[in-house]
């Protein structure tokens, strides 16, 4: 997987703020970090003492890569944080073309047994500090993926959970219309995509995740103009494997 972002761009003295925000706009359009990372989301089973995470280094200078994990809070300091799984190394050189694998392992902490637990890999790359002819600005990346832990012997399967989800509207005037979903399983249904109605009034949303045994509320910009026969939801949900499973789901009374 490739990541668009911007890498190092030349500054000479003098150049006013808004040319370098400019710069920074027109140079992230199209540029790439070199950091490579094999998945969108990993599952690490009750069963297993350490998984791999492979990374590679796919640009033609080292990079540095620092890697952690949080428990959802974005702005935590890695310093700070107290999650029960060891990744290490947790800092590593990666040299261009070099692919290398992290180790994850569980501490043994306890964590519930009835249902996943959420964290997220952190993934920082800062460029290599190459000698240069003037003066440039050099920028970091930073990448987070869900981290699911899945205990054993729970009822049903991860992929199909999206099909018992129950949908239903909430909608008291246009100011506050929303759908209402609820997961009565023990499994994490993260929607890379939702949409709903039709044609020129259709809403689409983006990033829902809703957690074991409970619900989402997912606030609507208006009430959709769709009748009780069309009442139906669209989604692409993200599976075990990393790719997305298209389907749909009719809207409770």
């Amino acid at each position: 997987m490739r990541f668009l972002e911007g890498r190092e761009i030349p500054c000479r003295a003098g150049l006013g703020r808004w040319l370098l925000a400019a710069l920074l706009l027109w140079f992230s359009a199209w540029a790439q970090a070199d950091l490579s990372i094999a998945g969108t989301r990993f599952i690490f089973p009750a069963d297993t003492s350490v998984m791999s995470i492979r990374v590679g280094n796919i640009g033609q200078a080292p990079i540095l890569l620092q890697a952690w994990l949080d428990k959802g809070d974005a702005k935590a300091s890695p310093s700070g944080l107290a999650v029960p799984f060891v990744l290490s190394p947790p800092i590593s050189r990666l040299e261009p073309q070099q692919r290398a694998a992290l180790m994850l392992r569980y501490s043994g902490e306890p964590l519930p047994t009835d249902r996943e637990s959420v964290f997220w890999v952190n993934f920082l790359e800062v460029p290599s500090r190459l000698p240069v002819t003037e003066n440039v600005l050099r920028l970091a990346y930073r990448m987070r993926m869900k981290l699911l832990y899945r205990p054993q012997g729970l009822a049903g399967s991860a992929d199909q959970a999206v099909r018992q989800l129950r949908w239903s509207f909430a909608a008291a005037g246009k100011s506050d219309a929303a759908l209402l979903v609820g997961n009565p399983t023990p499994y994490y249904v993260s929607f890379a995509e939702l949409t709903l109605g039709s044609s020129a009034r259709a809403n689409t949303l983006q990033g829902i995740t809703v957690e074991p045994f409970g619900s989402a509320r997912i606030a609507l910009p208006e009430v959709p103009g769709i009748t009780p026969d069309q009442a139906v939801v669209h989604y692409q949900v993200a599976t075990d494997s990393g790719e997305t499973l298209s389907g749909s789901a009719r809207i409770q009374d």
